[in-house]
């Protein structure tokens, strides 16, 4: 089933909520391939709408094919932020998103307009969703290096590391997550606060719906499976060499997302292209379904226990 199907639907459930609440949000959530941002766009014909990316990598400038970023034509058609707002050897945190994000809200209401906020990067939704308190703990690059530096020295040493300081965040991640071990460990550093003493939920500032899109296993990896066809054929490999020819490390953060590392590999020699695209087909699948356990989290929330403020609807597409 393709989004248009639900859309009289999801319109009249998005009119009841607006005019209900003028000061709402709508968040459309989901794992990738479901159809979250075309969804947005039609109810952009239907609503005075501004769209905000909850996607952490959509936010590398030069960086549009791999990230699947919408069309350049739709952008300036329908204003959507937080796109292309860093270049790809900067780091941006999911506090800055935050912080940002919760301005934009303001402007575009102001304007008249209903904030839509897209994407499947769940820290920054559950940024909103949950109204995290965020560590005022800019990224330090010097902290970064001396830890990535104990890292290559010893494997794992930073899990232990933050296992000692804070066995709550070491739980929720593998030994080999370095770059979300590292974030915890900065934070801790910079501001003498662990991740999990930051991370405290307060009520939702102001109404949300919720919108959830939901896709079978398989359904979801064949659209994947698509969706990587047209990269290649829409010149990802260029796309991804013209940034290593500027100059951009592999080792970049931006570099090591899905999309990017394994063209890279292929690209230094490691593999051929077929093995690239296999490789970027079952890392995305593993994604999808780590998406799809994290927001199945809301659906049973929304069901058990739903959070005061928000408003929960749920589209199986399947």
């Amino acid at each position: 089933m393709e989004v248009d199907a639900i859309l009289p639907e999801a319109i009249k459930t998005v009119d009841k909520f607006y005019k209900k609440n003028p000061n709402g949000i709508v968040i459309i959530r989901g794992a990738t391939a479901t159809g979250k941002s075309r969804l947005s766009v039609l109810l952009a014909e239907h609503f005075p709408v501004e769209i905000i990316s909850a996607d952490s990598r959509q936010i590398f400038r030069e960086m549009d094919i791999g990230t699947d970023k919408v069309s350049k034509e739709i952008r300036d058609r329908i204003p959507h932020h937080q796109i292309d707002i860093v270049n790809p050897d900067e780091s941006y945190t999911a506090g800055q998103w935050k912080e940002a994000v919760q301005k934009q809200i303001l402007d575009i209401q102001s304007r008249g307009k209903l904030p839509i906020i897209v994407g499947g990067t769940g820290l920054y939704i559950d940024t909103l969703y949950k109204n995290f308190s965020m560590p005022e703990s800019a990224p330090n690059r010097e902290i970064r290096d001396k830890l990535e530096a104990e890292e290559k020295a010893e494997p794992g040493i930073l899990w232990k590391k933050l296992n000692t300081i804070d066995p709550e965040e070491a739980a929720k991640h593998h030994p080999n997550s370095v770059r979300y071990i590292i974030r915890a460990l900065e934070i801790f550093e910079t501001t003498g606060k662990t991740k999990t003493e930051w991370f405290f939920q307060k009520d939702v500032e102001q109404p949300i719906l919720l919108m959830g899109l939901r896709r079978e296993k398989e359904e979801t990896n064949r659209r994947i499976n698509a969706r990587i066809k047209t990269m290649f054929t829409s010149g990802l490999l260029e796309e991804i060499q013209g940034l290593l020819d500027k100059g951009y490390k592999p080792e970049l953060q931006s570099m090591q997302g899905i999309g990017y590392k394994e063209i890279i590999g292929y690209l230094k020699g490691e593999y051929d292209q077929e093995k690239s695209e296999e490789l970027l087909k079952r890392n995305t699948h593993h994604l999808a379904k780590k998406q799809r356990t994290r927001f199945r989290r809301y659906i049973a929330e929304g069901k058990a226990a739903p959070k005061k403020n928000v408003e929960y609807v749920m589209y199986y597409l399947d």
